[in-house]
């Protein structure tokens, strides 16, 4: 390593993964940039990518060149995005490098100038199968790279009149390339994931808007859009997607990295990381939470059991299982006469999702039992949601999956991926998009969520198995006619709950105590208290 920096040496990183979707068709863009032939390639595979870079790239098959930005990196304002088709066999092993223009070591542009600043980066990148049509591999947040430049270390470099690279405020830290990065059995396990970045934050340039990008490609850099000048970024393709990969390919690159369709679920649940934790072992993606949301609860309820949250051992075993590859069901499963046990979907919070209709196949949310962000406890004082938690789009963003259904297929709001309004619904709100994926959609009406199973699921005793089991601490409470919630703390270990009966107030404080056992004080509207502790019960068995 080359520093001049006496920090330690930095390696930023960014994950790799492909998807396996058919191109949108008809995108309408400004005239399409020419598709040129790499000559010299040899394989039974033809490929067409779309590669842009603020501000240069080169790109490799294997230890080959395929393509370098045909402008060269001479000015901050060197933009470009090249159309290119070569050919290859399975696994493809494509590599990059790509930087951002920057004056010298500083890495500052227009040194010397009132225009003196920090420069900022961008990459995306999409390849397809000529043949099938389908997307192959594009840029995301799975994409692992390796900083190689990074400059300056402290931005207040830029306000130097005199910048220096190498001294205060200007040191900046160089990597050299890893010897034979670019070979077939090359690991990039240890280097970093990518960051996605949105088209505002990257303000793409002169060749962007000629490609008709696939929703699925996105804009990618290290997680430091303005500091990190050169990035080697590196991506191998296994195999192409079969005919009956629908949604996403199954399969992993040698490197360990997530296929495509892991990489979209995890995607969906890392704004809550590490509060939901994920894992896969390629059947089922698994997501690990305590059960309860980070957002108020209880507030509102006008219909209450005297039940309260408690965390639930979501985790290891007993985690939640989401299916990969989901399937069509030949019989979907109705949620309108079953499925009136345990979850029929997990938010991406981590917080499991029952049927709209309570255990007595009753609309929850009428019957005044629901907080004001969509749940409440159940026997086991389990947090869970009875209707779609649309809030959590202030969180992933519109156009988000919210959740997951337990058949595998995502749930989103109240508009379309793309934003625009919904579509026409089955009876399960859901339907098929226009690259034949089949989703939900929450509703402000009943069924709220996921009306059932579209997709092929095991059901036992009216209830989707395998999930989870929460652990009780005590007993189930009865009903308390006329309560209503008003208030509810919760910090660290310790919780509060505030109720009112006839204009009396109540309230229930509890402590979680290290070994699962919680500590009760109840005070009731007559102003009586009595306090009981009960012990954690064993775990849930093995699944």
């Amino acid at each position: 390593m080359n520093t001049l920096n006496p920090l330690p040496e930095c390696r930023r990183v960014i994950s790799l993964l492909f998807t396996a979707v058919v191109l949108v068709a008809g995108c309408q863009r400004p005239g399409p940039p020419v598709r040129a032939q790499v000559a010299g390639t040899e394989g039974s595979v033809t490929i067409h990518a779309d590669v842009w870079a603020d501000n240069w790239f080169a790109c490799y098959l294997g230890e080959k060149l395929l393509i370098e930005d045909s402008v060269s990196i001479t000015t901050e304002r060197s933009f470009n995005a090249e159309s290119f088709s070569f050919k290859a066999d399975y696994p493809i092993v494509l590599n990059f490098v790509v930087k951002d223009f920057k004056e010298n070591e500083t890495g500052l542009e227009y040194i010397g100038t009132r225009k003196q600043q920090l420069g900022d980066g961008g990459f995306i990148a999409q390849f397809t199968d000529a043949t099938s049509g389908k997307l192959i591999a594009a840029t995301n947040a799975n994409w692992r790279c390796l900083v190689l430049h990074r400059g300056p270390l402290d931005e207040s470099c830029a306000e130097e009149s005199s910048p220096i690279a190498g001294q205060p405020p200007c040191e900046y830290t160089e990597v050299d390339e890893p010897q034979d990065w670019k070979s077939a059995d090359f690991s990039v396990s240890d280097w970093s994931r990518a960051k996605e970045f949105t088209s505002d934050q990257v303000s793409p340039k002169d060749g962007y808007d000629r490609v008709a990008w696939n929703r699925n490609a996105k804009l990618i850099w290290s997680d430091d859009l303005k500091k990190d000048n050169t990035i080697l970024f590196r991506v191998v393709i296994e195999a192409p997607p079969s005919s009956s990969d629908n949604d996403f390919s199954t399969k992993q690159s040698k490197d360990g990295a997530m296929t495509s369709r892991q990489s979209e679920v995890e995607a969906a649940f890392r704004a809550y990381s590490p509060e939901a934790s994920t894992r896969s072992d390629g059947q089922y993606f698994y997501v690990e939470s305590d059960g309860l949301p980070e957002h108020g609860m209880m507030v509102g309820i006008r219909a209450w059991q005297q039940q309260v949250p408690l965390p639930q051992p979501f985790t290891g075993s007993n985690a939640w299982p989401i299916p990969l590859a989901p399937t069509p069901a030949k019989q979907p499963v109705s949620a309108k006469d079953n499925l009136f046990r345990g979850a029929i979907a997990l938010a991406v919070n981590g917080v499991p999702i029952f049927n709209a209709l309570n255990n007595r196949g009753e609309d929850a949310y009428l019957a005044g039992e629901l907080d004001q962000w969509g749940g409440h406890c159940g026997r086991g004082d389990d947090y869970h949601y009875h209707i779609a938690p649309v809030h959590l789009e202030d969180t992933v963003g519109k156009g988000k999956p919210i959740a997951y259904a337990l058949d595998g297929y995502p749930i989103y709001g109240y508009t379309e991926p793309d934003g625009s309004p919904v579509k026409a619904l089955d009876e399960f709100n859901g339907h098929v998009d226009q690259e034949g994926h089949y989703h939900y959609h929450a509703t402000k009406t009943y069924p709220y969520i996921n009306g059932g199973m579209r997709g092929e699921v095991s059901v036992r005793g009216g209830q989707i198995e395998p999930q989870p089991k929460d652990s009780p601490v005590r007993p189930a409470q009865s009903p308390l006619p006329g309560a209503t919630i008003t208030d509810f703390t919760h910090h660290g270990d310790h919780y509060h709950l505030d109720y009112v009966v006839d204009g009396k107030k109540g309230s229930v404080t509890y402590q979680v105590q290290e070994g699962g056992s919680v500590d009760f004080t109840y005070r009731d509207p007559s102003g009586k208290t009595r306090s009981e502790s009960y012990r954690s019960r064993p775990a849930p068995p093995q699944r």
